[in-house]
C-alpha cells in the first residue's frame, strides 16, 4: 500500500471516530437533560403534593369558620361553608377567599343592604329550599335580594307555582276565566279540566284590546307571574297555551338572543279551528308536556321548542299583534296536532296571521 493510500485511510478512521465522539456527546447532552427535566418534575410533584395537602387542611379550617354579619344593621352569624354553598352567588366570591376582606372594627362584615329579607336567603343557603311563612306576600322582595346575591336557585324556587291562600280558595274557583270576554262558560270548564291545577281562582292579568298589543304592554302586566292561562282569538277562532313558569321580559346580547324559561308543565290547546276539531289540547295528557317559554321583551307570549329553533315555535304571538301578520303557529314533534291536520294551519288556516284580541290569566 501506498504511502498516500495509507494517509487516506488514517484521515478516514480519525473522521468515524470524531463523528462518534459526537454522537455519544449528543446523547449524553440528551441524558443529561433528561435527568434534569425528571428533577423538576419530581420537585414539582413534591410541591403540588405540598400544595395539596396545606390547600385541604385550609378548605377544612375555612368552612367551619364563623362569619358575622351585619346586612343593613341586622347582625347574623353564619359559616363560610354556608355563604359559598352557591358558588356562582355574590356571597361565594366575597368569602371565596379569592378577594381580600377585612371586617370592621366590630369583628363583622358589613353589606349595605335591607336586612329585612336576609333570613330567608341565609335558610335557603343553609336547608337548600326557599321556606316562607304560609300566606307570604313579599315575593317580589325576595326574588330583588336573590338577583341582589345572583342566588339563581331562588330565583328557580321563586317561578314555581306559589301556595294559594285560604281566602284564594272557594267560590271564585267554581266561576272559571269569569272576567272572559273571549271564553264561553262552556270554553271555561273544558279548559279548567286541561290545566294540571284543580284548586284556586283565575284572574285576568291582561287583555289586549284593553291594556294594548304592543308586547311591552303584555310583559308589563303578566311578567313575574304565573301559573298563567293566554286564550287567543282570530275571528272564530279560538286558541292558546298555558305555562307553570313565570314570563319574563329583556333581551340579551346578540350572542344570546333570547331569554327563554324551561317550563315543564308548558301545553297548547284549540277550542274552535277551522277543520272542526273539537277542543283539543296539545300534547295530549298522555304524552309528556313542557317546553321553553320565550321572554324576549319584544314578543308576546311564545312557545317554542328550545332558544336553537328560532322561527319553529310552537305559538309565537307579535309584537302589536293586532296589526302585524307576523304571529304564527307550527305544531310538531310531541306538540303535534290531530292526526292528517296541518301543523301550521291547524288554530287559524293561515301560517302567518293577525290577533283579534287575546286574554293572559294567573291562577291565585
Amino acid at each position: 500500500m501506498s504511502d498516500r493510500s495509507q494517509e487516506d485511510e488514517e484521515l478516514s478512521h480519525t473522521q468515524v471516530l470524531a463523528d462518534v465522539e459526537k454522537q455519544i456527546e449528543a446523547v449524553c447532552n440528551q441524558l443529561q437533560s433528561l435527568q434534569r427535566q425528571a428533577s423538576r418534575l419530581r420537585r414539582l410533584r413534591e410541591e403540588q403534593e405540598v400544595y395539596d395537602s396545606m390547600s385541604e387542611k385550609m378548605e377544612s379550617m375555612q368552612l367551619s369558620t364563623k362569619v358575622n354579619l351585619n346586612v343593613g344593621g341586622q347582625h347574623f352569624t353564619t359559616t363560610v361553608h354556608t355563604l359559598t354553598k352557591e358558588p356562582d352567588s355574590m356571597l361565594a366570591a366575597m368569602f371565596s377567599g379569592r378577594f381580600p376582606m377585612k371586617p370592621a372594627e366590630d369583628g363583622t362584615f358589613f353589606i349595605d343592604r335591607d336586612g329585612t329579607y336576609f333570613r330567608y336567603i341565609l335558610n335557603y343557603l343553609r336547608d337548600g329550599k326557599l321556606s316562607l311563612p304560609e300566606g307570604a306576600t313579599f315575593f317580589e322582595e325576595i326574588e330583588a335580594e336573590a338577583e341582589f346575591y345572583q342566588i339563581q336557585g331562588i330565583l328557580e324556587e321563586l317561578g314555581k307555582p306559589r301556595p294559594l291562600k285560604s281566602a284564594d280558595r272557594g267560590a271564585k274557583a267554581t266561576e272559571p276565566f269569569a272576567e272572559s270576554e273571549i271564553l264561553t262558560q262552556e270554553h271555561a270548564k273544558i279548559l279548567l279540566g286541561m290545566v294540571p291545577y284543580k284548586t284556586g281562582g283565575w284572574r285576568l292579568l291582561f287583555r289586549a284590546s284593553r291594556d294594548g298589543f304592543a308586547a311591552e304592554s303584555f310583559h308589563s302586566k303578566c311578567n313575574k307571574k304565573g301559573p298563567t292561562l293566554t286564550v287567543v282569538r282570530r275571528g272564530s277562532f279560538i286558541f292558546g297555551g298555558f305555562t307553570e313558569a313565570a314570563w319574563i321580559g329583556g333581551r340579551r346580547p346578540n350572542s344570546e338572543r333570547f331569554k327563554g324559561t324551561q317550563s315543564k308543565q308548558a301545553f297548547l290547546f284549540s277550542l274552535v279551528n277551522p277543520f272542526g276539531v273539537g277542543p283539543v289540547r296539545i300534547p295530549d295528557e298522555e304524552k309528556e308536556s313542557g317546553c321553553v317559554i320565550v321572554c324576549d321583551s319584544k314578543y308576546g307570549p311564545t312557545f317554542q321548542q328550545d332558544l336553537k329553533t328560532y322561527g319553529k315555535s310552537y305559538l309565537y304571538i307579535s309584537d302589536n299583534a293586532n296589526a302585524s301578520p307576523s304571529s304564527h303557529s307550527c305544531l310538531h314533534g310531541k306538540f303535534s296536532c290531530p292526526e292528517g291536520k296541518p301543523g301550521d294551519l291547524f288554530f287559524t288556516g293561515s301560517k302567518n296571521f293577525t290577533v283579534d284580541d287575546y286574554e293572559v290569566f294567573e291562577l291565585y
